[in-house]
C-alpha cells in the first residue's frame, strides 16, 4: 500500500526548520536543551503554530509533575541512609570484577526501578569507589557498569525514569479520555524492560572487563614481587593462596636467585626466594603486597633481597633506585604518585640513575611507562624520553612546588589514596557499632577514598601505630583518621561508628535536619594558642570540631587538647546560623559551608522506607485489581509531605533536590511535540518510517527504527528531549502500520534511555565521568558494540508483540548460565577441580597465543621462555635482564599498547 505525502504549510515547514536547527544547537551543547525549548515554544505560541494553553500545557501534565514529586522522594529515602545501608549490605566482598559487577548491577538496578535514577547514581558513587578499593577493584571497572545499570533497572516500571513518565503523560494527554486502555499504568513497561534490562546486564558483565579501563597509572606496568619466608604464598599455588583471583596477573615467575624466569603456570608450587613478575592496578599490588607480606622490587635485586620483608611495600617503604636507600626509613612517610615528563626538560636523554631522583627530587622511580614500547631493564638503566609517565614513590623532603621539579614534569596525581591527609578526625567502636569484632579489612575501613587510619588507640590506653587489615576492632577503640573532607563525611553518613565528639553534638542546639558541615579558619586572634575546651568552643559558637587540619598534615591526640595555631582548618558541625553569625567575628579568617553534608538522619530511616514501600504498593495493588487505587502523583506528593512532616529531610533538602532545568525541558518539549502533531510534521515524517517499514518486513522493522533513531537522539540531545521529539512521530507511524501504541511508546521508552556512547547524553553518565576520570573514548569504546547489543535485544523483544513472556525467559535462561557458570566453578569445585579447569584453560590460551604469535612473524616468547637455545636464554638475560631474571616487561607480551619498566 502505497502511502499518502503530506503537504505542509508555512507552519509545517517553520517547525521544520527550528527543529533542526535547535537540533544542532543542542547537539554542540550550545545552549541547554530547557532553553532551547523554551525558546521554540515562544516562537509558535507568538506566531499562532499553538496556542497558550498548549504552550503551558506540559507543566501541569501529571506525569511532569510526577517526576518532580519523585526527586523529593528519593532525596528522603538518601537523606536517611535506608539506601546506602542496604547497598553496602548486599554488595558484600568480590574478589574479581565479574563478581563486583554482578553483586552491584543486581541491587542497583532493583532500587533504580523504582526510585528516580539520578539520586541512586549520586550515592552509589563514593560506595563503589570505597568498595572497589577494599576489594581490590578499579572503580573505573564499576562506575560506568552503575551508571548503565540505573539507566537499565528504569526501564523496568513506569517511575523507574523521567523518560517514561514523559512519554506516559503524552500518551495519557492523546488517549486518556478516548481510550483509557492505552494509559500507562505501573506495570505496563515491565514485560518489555525487564528483558532489556537482563540482556543489557549480560553484555556488562560478559564484556565490559575488557572494554573498561583500569587504574590509569599501572594497567600495563610490570612489577617484581620477591617471596619471602613469611609470605603465605610460600608451599601453596597462587591459586589456592587467594592471589590469582583477576587482580593481578601472574606473567612470570623466576625460581630463585639469578635464574631465568620461566611462563607461569596456575600449577606452580611457589616458594621462599621466588620473585613474582606480575601487571595489573596500584590498588591490586598495593593490596597483594600487604595481604600476602611480599616485597616490591624498586632496584637492585640484591637490595630488596636483603631488605626486611615487608619493607619496601606501598606506604611503608620502597628502595631507591640508584642506591637502595629507604625512604621511608629516612623521612618518615613515602606517598605514591604519577608525572609526566615535559618535552622540552633537561632530563630527556638521561638514565634516571644519572638523574639522580633521591638527591635531586627526594623521589625514586617504581616505574617507567611509554606509549607502544615494553621498557625492559633495570629501571635505572633507562634512558627517559619525552612524554614518559613516571611513577614515583617520594618522601618527606619531595616538594612537588620547586621549579627543578615544575620545570621538568607534568600531570602530577596521587595514586595512594592514603596521601589525602588533610584533616585529623576520631571515632570510636561503641555499643552500638556494628564494627566490633570485625578487622579492619571486613568493616571496609581500608582503601576508603580519601581517608587514611594512621593509629587506633586501645580501650586500656595502648596505642597500635602500624595498623593492619587483620586487625580486630573491640569496643572502646579509637580510631584515628587522617582524610579530606569527604572522607570525614564518609565517616559520618556510612559507619555507625560513633565520633569523639559526639557527645558535644548531641548538646548543639539546631535540629539535625539543619545541621551541616562547615570549614573554619583560625585567625591570628582571639584562638590561637587556645584548646577547644578552654574556649568552650561548642558553647560559644555553636558548633562542634570533627577535624583538624594543620598545613597537610595529621595532628595526633585528642583534638579538644591540641593548642591551636593561625591557619589552623576546622571541620565543624553547625546549624545554618553559624555562617551568618560569625562571618564577621575576628576568631576567623574564612567560613565555607561544605555541599552535601547534611548528616544522616538514621532514626528516621525506616520511615523514609516504609513510606516509599507504601507509595510503590498502591501502584502495585492498582495494577493487581486492574483499578486505579490512588494516582502516583498526589501518592508522591502525599509521600513526600509525609517524609518532611517526619523530619526524614529539611524543607531546603526537599528543594535543592528537584532537578528544575529538567522540568522545564520536560514542559516545553510537550509544547514542541503539540506543534509537531498539529503542523503535520510529525506524520509527515512518520511517513517515512511506514514506507521504510513495509519495503523491509512491517511491523517490527518500523519499532527498531522507531528506536534506533530515539537512541542516537538521546546521544546528541537530552532523553527527554529525544522522547519529546519522536513520540508523536512514533505515534503517527503506529497508526499508520496498526501497531498498539503502547508498544510503539515502549519503543520510544527504550531509545530515549540508550545514551551509551557519550558522557554527555545521559546525566547520570555524566556523573561517573567525572567522578571516575573517565575519557570519553571509554564510553565511546563501550558504548558503540553495546548499542548494536541492545539493539538486537530490541528487535527480539518488540518483535515478540503480546507474547512477551518468550524474551523475559529467555533473557533469563541466557543471564542465569552467565552468572550460574562461574558461581559452579567458584563454589562447587575443589582446588584440584579448579586446578584441573586452570590448566585446560591456561593450554588453550597458551596454544592461541602461540598461534597468534606465529602468525605474525614475532618470536619474542620463545626467546624470553627459553624455548630456544641457551645463547637465546643466556642473551635474553644479559639485555633486558633484571638483576639476571629477564625482564617482566618482556614476559608482558600481552600487554603491547603500553610499556612498564621493571619494578
Amino acid at each position: 500500500m502505497a502511502v499518502a505525502a503530506v503537504a505542509l504549510g508555512w507552519q509545517g515547514i517553520t517547525v521544520a526548520c527550528t527543529l533542526a536547527a535547535s537540533l544542532i544547537v543542542m547537539g554542540f551543547d550550545l545552549v541547554g536543551p530547557d532553553l532551547v525549548f523554551g525558546g521554540l515554544t515562544a516562537l509558535y505560541v507568538t506566531s499562532g503554530i499553538i496556542s497558550i494553553r498548549d504552550g503551558a500545557a506540559g507543566f501541569a501534565n501529571t506525569g511532569v509533575l510526577t517526576v518532580l514529586v519523585l526527586y523529593l522522594v528519593a532525596e528522603g529515602v538518601s537523606q536517611t541512609g535506608g539506601l546506602d545501608l542496604a547497598m553496602n549490605f548486599m554488595l558484600g566482598r568480590a574478589s574479581t570484577v565479574f563478581w563486583a559487577q554482578v553483586r552491584m548491577m543486581i541491587p542497583v538496578m532493583v532500587a533504580s526501578a523504582f526510585l528516580n535514577n539520578t539520586p541512586i547514581c549520586a550515592l552509589m558513587i563514593p560506595i563503589l569507589i570505597s568498595w572497589g578499593r577494599r576489594c581490590g577493584i578499579s572503580p573505573k571497572k564499576l562506575l560506568i557498569p552503575m551508571s548503565f545499570a540505573t539507566v537499565l533497572g528504569g526501564t523496568v516500571t513506569l517511575i523507574g525514569t523521567s523518560t517514561n513518565l514523559v512519554v506516559s503523560g503524552l500518551q495519557q494527554e492523546k488517549y486518556g479520555t478516548s481510550d483509557p486502555s492505552k494509559v500507562f499504568q505501573f506495570f505496563s513497561i515491565t514485560p518489555y524492560g525487564l528483558p532489556y534490562a537482563i540482556w543489557g546486564m549480560a553484555y556488562i558483565i560478559l564484556f565490559s572487563k575488557w572494554l573498561l579501563p583500569g587504574e590509569d597509572a599501572a594497567d600495563d606496568l610490570n612489577y617484581g614481587l620477591l617471596v619471602p619466608r613469611t609470605s603465605p604464598l610460600v608451599g601453596r599455588t597462587a591459586k589456592a593462596a587467594g592471589l590469582a583471583g583477576g587482580k593481578l596477573t601472574i606473567t612470570g615467575i623466576s625460581k630463585g636467585h639469578r635464574t631465568p624466569a620461566v611462563p607461569y603456570t596456575p600449577d606452580m608450587i611457589i616458594h621462599e626466594g621466588d620473585t613474582l613478575f606480575v601487571t595489573g592496578s596500584v590498588t591490586a599490588v598495593e593490596q597483594s603486597v600487604k595481604s600476602f607480606a611480599l616485597v616490591l622490587l624498586t632496584s637492585d635485586d640484591d637490595v630488596a633481597r636483603k631488605s626486611t620483608p615487608g619493607a619496601a611495600v606501598f606506604g611503608a617503604a620502597a628502595a631507591d633506585v640508584e642506591e637502595g636507600f629507604d625512604i621511608a626509613a629516612s623521612e618518615g612517610t613515602t606517598n605514591l604518585l604519577q608525572v609526566n615528563l615535559l618535552k622540552g626538560s633537561q632530563l630527556v636523554g638521561q638514565s634516571v640513575r644519572q638523574i639522580g631522583f633521591r638527591g635531586r627530587f627526594g623521589a625514586a622511580v617504581i616505574a617507567v611507562k611509554r606509549s607502544k614500547a615494553l621498557q625492559p631493564g633495570r629501571i635505572g638503566d633507562i634512558v627517559l624520553q619525552a612524554n614518559d609517565v613516571l611513577l614515583l614513590s617520594t618522601g618527606a623532603l619531595f616538594d612537588a612546588s620547586t621549579e627543578d621539579f615544575t620545570k621538568n614534569f607534568t600531570g602530577l596525581m596521587y595514586l595512594d589514596e592514603a596521601l589525602a591527609r588533610q584533616f585529623t578526625t576520631a571515632v570510636r567502636v561503641g555499643k552500638r557499632s556494628k564494627e566490633a569484632g570485625k578487622t579492619i579489612a571486613e568493616v571496609g575501613l581500608r582503601g576508603i577514598n580519601g581517608l587514611f587510619l594512621f593509629e587506633i588507640e586501645r580501650a586500656d590506653g595502648s596505642l597500635l601505630k602500624a595498623v593492619d587489615h587483620d586487625t580486630v576492632l573491640a569496643m572502646g577503640d579509637v580510631l584515628w583518621f587522617a582524610g579530606d573532607l569527604d572522607g570525614v563525611a564518609y565517616l559520618q553518613k556510612y559507619t555507625t561508628l560513633e565520633h569523639m565528639q559526639a557527645d558535644q553534638v548531641a548538646k548543639l542546639p539546631s535540629d539535625i535536619i539543619y545541621r551541616r558541615l562547615v570549614q573554619v579558619v583560625v585567625s591570628h586572634h582571639d584562638l590561637v594558642g587556645k584548646k577547644l575546651k578552654e574556649v568552650r568552643f561548642r558553647h560559644t559558637y555553636g558548633a562542634a570540631v570533627l577535624g583538624l587540619h594543620r598545613s597537610g598534615q595529621p595532628v595526633a591526640g585528642n583534638i579538644s587538647e591540641v593548642p591551636l595555631k593561625a591557619g589552623d582548618v576546622l571541620v565543624v558541625e553547625a546549624g545554618p546560623e553559624f555562617a551568618t553569625n560569625f562571618k564577621n567575628n575576628r576568631a576567623f579568617s574564612l567560613i565555607s559551608e561544605v555541599p552535601n553534608s547534611s548528616p544522616m538522619k538514621r532514626s528516621k530511616m525506616w520511615i523514609a522506607l516504609a513510606l516509599t514501600v507504601a507509595m510503590v504498593l498502591t501502584q502495585i495493588i492498582g495494577g493487581a485489581i486492574d483499578k486505579e487505587v490512588i494516582h502516583l502523583w498526589p501518592c508522591a506528593m502525599l509521600t513526600a509531605g509525609a517524609m518532611l512532616a517526619f523530619k526524614c529531610l529539611s524543607a531546603d533538602q526537599a528543594r535543592e533536590s528537584i532537578e528544575w532545568e529538567v522540568y522545564i525541558c520536560i514542559a516545553f518539549a510537550f509544547a514542541v511535540s503539540t506543534a509537531m502533531e498539529k503542523t503535520k510534521l510529525a506524520l509527515a515524517i512518520a511517513n517515512v518510517f511506514v514506507a521504510l517499514a513495509q519495503a523491509i518486513g512491517g511491523q517490527t522493522a518500523a519499532l527498531a527504527c522507531i528506536y534506533l533513531v530515539t537512541a542516537l537522539l538521546s546521544e546528541l540531545l537530552t532523553n527527554n528531549a529525544a522522547a519529546a521529539i519522536m513520540y508523536p512521530i512514533a505515534s503517527a507511524a503506529a497508526e499508520k502500520l496498526l501497531i498498539h501504541p503502547n508498544i510503539m511508546s515502549v519503543a520510544v521508552m527504550l531509545g530515549g534511555s540508550a545514551g551509551w556512547i557519550l558522557p554527555y547524553s545521559y546525566q547520570c553518565n555524566l556523573m561517573v565521568y567525572a567522578a571516575g576520570k573517565y575519557r570519553t573514548k571509554d564510553f565511546v569504546k563501550i558504548g558503540t558494540p553495546y548499542h548494536v547489543w541492545l539493539f538486537v535485544g530490541v528487535v527480539l523483544i518488540l518483535g515478540s508483540g503480546e507474547r512477551w513472556q518468550i524474551p523475559v525467559i529467555a533473557s533469563l535462561v541466557f543471564t542465569g548460565l552467565v552468572i550460574l557458570l562461574p558461581a559452579a566453578y567458584e563454589y562447587l569445585l575443589n582446588d584440584s577441580q579448579k586446578l584441573a579447569v586452570d590448566k585446560k584453560l591456561h593450554a588453550l590460551g597458551s596454544s592461541f597465543r602461540r598461534k597468534r604469535s606465529s602468525n605474525s612473524g614475532e618470536e619474542a616468547l620463545v626467546e624470553v621462555y627459553g624455548n630456544g637455545s641457551s645463547k637465546d636464554v643466556s642473551d635474553a638475560a644479559n639485555n633486558g635482564a633484571y638483576n639476571g631474571v629477564v625482564a617482566p616487561a618482556s614476559l608482558g607480551h600481552r600487554n603491547r599498547s603500553s610499556a612498564g619498566g621493571v619494578a
